[in-house]
């Protein structure tokens, strides 16, 4: 059947030649088809509960709402972890499910989630707002536009803005545009305490004139002959001077009192606002836009950019759309890059193998490298994987290999047709007996990528592209070796064809591997127990390169975070945040920057995570004009920082890689008692920020924040009429302002604002001077006869994991440090320290989600090897072949320590993807050259010099496959930080292994199977 495949492939050339080109059109159309992304995408696999409970402190929102929300959400089958944080008036829960579960899965667990809480809900306090769940928090925004006016108010600025959200929701492939930065326009009435005193006037009268008047009510329905027409009465304010104008009855006077009498009523916005965004420095408003799934990013922004600008003379004069963050501009490039790489790389191989065949072999060889790359392309279309990192970087590391079969049977061929037999019988026996052989070879090459694929990581979904495009490359090639290479050797290879070399050469280079493998083969004890001695040092010098998870991401932009004291008003944080915004502004190649004042930046970035509202914190996303000025720009930028602000805690940034991580270092301290938590977590911290390596330590319950406490005497308040309720609408009108209606303006609703005058509402000395009016009664009750006052501290902040409380350590580290090397200080450090019983610390951040990650990918790993020994059995047929095969596969450490060692490259999340997928290609090379020792000993009696010719004939195809390999992946081991130490771990552990695979299966065959030279 073998022989058949070549016959066929070589009778019907015209029916193979043309459907491999058409396969290499499609693969043209199907490359311009292909999806563009900068990264692959994953899943984030987290839903956020939010409650708003006013009016409560941290405490009181931790027991009343998060805990309440936290037993029922516990039960969720699917849940992986829940982590929240309890803070002066909202609960904040972040539901993680399994790695396990995506698509259609999710869905169903978010509506289940949706259940549990609103069971959840009939227990929550009466006066809480929500729960809400947001399922979209992994959404990402492929494009944030900013749009700023000189002089144009906050509210001219929302208008326009939603003139072109609704424009942009009409772009195909949009699926959804968000606003950020809006202020929220308030109606405010503003009165003082003496006028409303000196009228007679109560707010409960004001309210309820107030919600009379201003109504949408049923009016009725009549019956006019064969219609039935509905009665609409108009009432609802029109305009804020309505409001003013809006009469009250005094109940002292009888008299009509205007509104304009005793207050004064004016349109704004929230104070303090909720969030504020800026554009260089100017107020701005923002626009989100999250594509639908399978979007091709770089066609939906042109034609985003196509829409605004058709819309820029309907805008008026003065306003400006600008981009923020445009994943476009990242993808373009990275795609961009990787194409450039792709292209030297097939440059390189075809390059080497023209030098090393030959023109006529060589471009036998050569002319498989873009028809199998065109047919990946194919395969990419048709199991939707986008053009990303992955995939294109994998198509670079597989290319070297993309030659390996063709050069085994073309230069089998050659030697056939040198040894005197007919060119046709040559290829069919060629292909024959290389059939099985290179399909094993193949098979076990790709089973060496299939952890990636079975295991159900987040990281492993990131990277799992890469083994969908090295299976399908793989597989096309030994398909195109077994029919397109025959084919072609049958049509333009000749007996005698240039190889690349004389025949002198090749004679001379025969004859010394020959003598080597004499030499070798007199002295195998020595020669094994070498091999062994190299592979025990690597496994000790492997404890000498770095472990990093995942690099830094190269993109011209990063992060400023900047933490003021908890409690701190956000005017303030706005503040210093302009300060910050004119100091790097001045920083030379600076774009643009873009502050959010009270929040985090929406998920531009997938890899990346959203900061919760907070009004002590503030965020700059600074975009650069190349990647070359990052690290000396972050530098100037944390140094001036630290010294022009020592009360914040700011943090400068780079973009990360791969899943998300808050801080390198997280150490978790869990136990019941919140003083006794913050105690040892103090001494925990004390500690931590003494080891070296340690950089800018804080934790995540942040600082204790003052507070007012009223302590009211229930029994007075009982006795004078005077509710709970009532007291706190009382204080929240008197220092806050008192939500009292809405004004309708269109498709508007704007909250209306009672509240005293600023010189009333900021001095607190007035709590005690005020007065409450009783749910019954005209008469106002001091709220000092019933409740003194008091300045007390409380937790700012109260972080729970699973259902425990937890204070999380966080620190960033020293240049040049990794955290896997930090981390193991830090546990020297406190090995003696004792916690008590009911608290425990573990480890969070980069080396816990590192051993998560590695732990997914190696889990699978027994499966894998089994498959390929099965592999290797059904080839073999011979367990003592099949050992000598398997123990090549720890040679690769040898040669990945000494690269990894040699070019200073860490062993991260790559490098181990590159270690593992080296075992296949390690294997490869064992498989081909066994079968070649087999293959001879069937030809001779003499079975020491059938292995010696085995072995001579094997070194010239392993060496060029090895170099093609080795030299494809020099482009990507240039690339960047991401792919550089997978390459180097290939490049060097491929090269040094294929020597000692050379050396080590001839050896270990005359070991095992005691194959001697006879004497003579």
């Amino acid at each position: 059947m073998n022989r058949v495949i070549a016959e066929a492939s070589i009778r019907k050339h015209r029916a193979l030649g043309f459907t491999v080109l058409v396969v290499a059109l499609i693969g043209v159309f199907s490359l311009f088809k292909l999806g563009q992304l900068e990264d692959p995408e994953f899943t984030i696999r987290t839903a956020v509960v939010i409650t708003q409970y006013p009016g409560a402190d941290a405490h009181r929102v931790e027991q009343e709402v998060t805990e309440v929300l936290e037993r029922e959400i516990q039960q969720l089958g699917e849940l992986d972890e829940l982590e929240s944080f309890s803070r002066e008036g909202v609960s904040v829960i972040y539901v993680h499910v399994g790695e396990q579960y995506g698509g259609e899965q999710l869905r169903q667990i978010w509506d289940e989630l949706r259940k549990k809480v609103f069971r959840a809900s009939a227990e929550l306090p009466g006066t809480v707002r929500g729960p809400l769940v947001n399922d979209e928090f992994g959404d990402v925004y492929s494009s944030l536009l900013s749009v700023t006016g000189d002089g144009y108010s906050y509210a001219e600025l929302s208008d326009i803005t939603d003139f072109l959200r609704q424009e942009l929701l009409r772009v195909d492939q949009v699926g959804k545009v968000e606003i950020f930065g809006d202020q929220g326009e308030r109606v405010f009435l503003e009165t003082s305490r003496a006028k409303i005193a000196e009228l007679g006037l109560t707010p409960n009268l004001v309210v309820a004139a107030l919600q009379r008047q201003n109504v949408v009510a049923p009016g009725g329905m009549v019956d006019l002959g064969p219609r039935r027409l509905g009665i609409y009465a108009t009432g609802v304010l029109q305009s804020v001077e309505e409001l003013a104008e809006l009469a009250i009855r005094s109940p002292r006077s009888g008299q009509l009192i205007r509104v304009s009498d005793f207050a004064e009523v004016h349109r704004g916005y929230a104070e303090p606002p909720e969030a504020m965004l800026r554009f260089n420095g100017q107020a701005a408003l923002s626009l989100g836009v999250v594509p639908v799934a399978g979007a091709n990013i770089v066609d939906l922004n042109e034609r985003i950019q196509s829409t605004l600008g058709q819309l820029e003379e309907q805008l008026p004069v003065g306003v400006e759309v600008g981009a923020i963050a445009l994943q476009a501009n990242q993808v373009e490039q990275a795609i961009g890059e990787f194409v450039t790489s792709l292209v030297t790389a097939v440059m390189i191989v075809i390059g080497v193998l023209m030098l090393s065949l030959g023109f006529r072999t060589g471009l036998i060889v050569s002319v498989g490298v873009p028809m199998t790359i065109m047919a990946t392309f194919v395969c990419m279309f048709l199991m939707n994987i986008d053009l990303h990192r992955v995939s294109l970087g994998a198509l670079v590391i597989v290319l070297g290999m993309l030659v390996d079969n063709a050069i085994v049977v073309s230069e089998l061929i050659q030697t056939r047709m040198r040894q005197g037999v007919d060119r046709l019988e040559a290829i069919t026996q060629s292909v024959a007996e290389t059939f099985w052989p290179l399909l094993s070879a193949t098979l076990i090459a790709i089973l060496a990528f299939s952890p990636i694929v079975l295991t159900q990581t987040t990281t492993g979904e990131f990277t799992r592209s890469l083994f969908w495009v090295v299976a399908a490359s793989l597989l096309i090639s030994w398909i195109l070796a077994m029919t397109f290479t025959p084919l072609l050797a049958h049509r333009y290879l000749k007996a005698g064809a240039d190889s690349g070399d004389s025949d002198g050469v090749r004679a001379r280079f025969y004859g010394f591997c020959e003598r080597a493998y004499h030499r070798v083969l007199a002295y195998k004890g020595v020669t094994l127990t070498v091999i062994g001695g190299a592979f025990l040092a690597a496994m000790l010098a492997f404890t000498l390169i770095p472990q990093i998870f995942f690099p830094p991401a190269q993109r011209a932009q990063f992060l400023v975070d900047y933490w003021l004291p908890e409690g701190s008003r956000i005017e303030q944080t706005a503040n210093d945040m302009s300060e910050i915004e004119i100091f790097l502004l001045d920083q030379p190649g600076v774009s643009n920057i873009t502050s959010f004042i009270g929040e985090g930046a929406p998920r531009f970035y997938l890899p990346m995570i959203p900061e919760p509202a907070n009004p002590a914190f503030g965020q700059i996303l600074v975009n650069l004009d190349s990647v070359d000025r990052l690290e000396d720009t972050m530098q100037a930028v944390a140094v001036q920082l630290r010294s022009a602000f020592p009360d914040a805690q700011p943090r400068v940034r780079a973009m990360q890689l791969g899943e998300p991580v808050r801080f390198p270092l997280q150490l978790r301290v869990t136990g019941p008692d919140q003083q006794k938590l913050r105690d040892l977590a103090s001494e925990l911290g004390a500690i931590m920020a003494a080891t070296p390596g340690v950089a800018d330590l804080r934790d995540d319950w942040r600082q204790a924040r003052p507070r007012i406490t009223v302590e009211v005497d229930q029994d007075r308040a009982r006795r004078s009429g005077v509710s709970s309720t009532a007291i706190n609408e009382a204080l929240n009108t008197a220092f806050a302002g008192q939500a009292i209606g809405l004004y309708h303006e269109d498709d508007k609703r704007i909250p209306i604002i009672w509240r005293f005058p600023l010189s009333e509402r900021a001095d607190p000395s007035r709590i005690e001077t005020m007065v409450v009016w009783p749910d019954e009664g005209r008469t106002p009750v001091p709220l000092a006869q019933m409740a003194t006052v008091n300045l007390e501290w409380g937790p700012g902040m109260i972080w729970r994991h699973d259902r425990e409380r937890a204070i999380t350590l966080q620190a960033d580290l020293h240049p040049d440090q990794t955290a896997a090397n930090v981390q193991g200080r830090i546990d020297d450090a406190i090995a003696g320290f004792e916690m008590p019983a009911g608290y425990r610390t573990y480890w969070d951040g980069e080396v816990a989600q590192a051993a998560e990650a590695r732990a997914g990918v190696l889990a699978p790993v027994p499966v894998v090897l089994g498959l390929m020994i099965l592999v290797l059995m059904f080839q073999f047929n011979s367990y003592r072949k099949t050992l000598l095969v398997m123990m090549t596969v720890p040679l690769g450490v040898i040669g990945v320590t000494a690269g990894l060692l040699l070019f200073n490259q860490p062993f991260g999340f790559m490098a181990l993807l590159g270690t593992m997928s080296l075992s296949g290609m390690i294997i490869r090379n064992a498989v081909v050259m066994i079968e070649q020792i087999e293959l001879e000993q069937q030809r001779q009696q003499d079975y020491y010099n059938a292995l010696v010719a085995a072995a001579v004939s094997r070194v010239r195809p392993i060496v060029l496959t090895t170099l093609t390999t080795v030299l494809g992946l020099l482009p990507l081991a240039l690339s960047g930080p991401f792919w550089a130490p997978m390459a180097i771990a290939i490049m060097v552990g491929l090269g040094l292994s294929a020597v000692l695979t050379l050396v080590f299966v001839p050896v270990g065959y005359a070991f095992l199977f005691k194959v001697r030279k006879q004497a003579v």
